[in-house]
């Protein structure tokens, strides 16, 4: 049925029309947009391994989250230090990598009262690590040999189904690690704090 507010006289309005199909058309351009950086998870199998520069994943995960992050008040900020962080895999790995550490930081800073949330992300291509770190309620001391368990979910943040656990095999295939900041030193906020290693050593 045609809009009655596109009606007049009897008559469809063209260019109310036209402003209704072109608003229809930008949806569905981001949609597929989104689609397109989805459809890279289903694809793991079949990608070979490639040096794929991070800061381009995050941006595409970033995308995908932007809406959510927008509407939970949570303030995203991405820093780098010295040259590009790479890594050898396929985008599959590090886009799963990276969904499963937003939806684990998202939910959990739903669950906190603080008036200012924040994900923060540090490339450091020097090194070759990466460390993606919230404001949320952080770990529980007790649960942290347990959070990269299958199933475990624990009373404090990231301790969550199978999102770590997913996130330590993918990395584990590709010889890299992902293991809980506890130095003071290494931690940016004060929430959950993880350290991705993706420097490949020579065998």
């Amino acid at each position: 049925m045609v809009n009655i507010g596109l009606m007049s006289n009897d008559e469809i309005d063209k260019e109310g029309l036209l402003k209704e199909l072109q608003s229809i058309r930008g949806g569905m351009s981001f949609i597929e947009a989104q689609l397109k950086d989805i459809q890279l998870l289903f694809k793991s199998s079949k990608q070979r391994r490639k040096q794929i520069r991070i800061k381009d994943i995050v941006e595409k995960v970033e995308r995908i989250y932007r809406r959510l992050l927008k509407k939970e008040s949570i303030a995203l900020s991405v820093n780098t230090i010295g040259s590009p962080l790479i890594a050898k895999t396929t985008d599959a790995v590090l886009l799963q990598l990276l969904l499963n550490l937003f939806d684990n930081a998202v939910y959990w800073l739903q669950q906190t009262s603080k008036k200012e949330k924040k994900i923060e992300i540090l490339l450091d291509g020097n090194n070759g690590r990466m460390i993606f770190s919230d404001n949320g309620p952080g770990i529980d001391k007790e649960d942290t040999p347990y959070i990269f368990e299958p199933f475990y979910s624990g009373k404090g943040d990231e301790g969550r189904g199978l999102g770590l656990y997913i996130a330590r095999q993918l990395l584990e295939r590709n010889d890299y690690t992902i293991e809980l900041a506890e130095l003071k030193s290494e931690k940016i906020l004060s929430g959950a704090n993880f350290i991705m290693n993706l420097f490949m050593e020579e065998k």
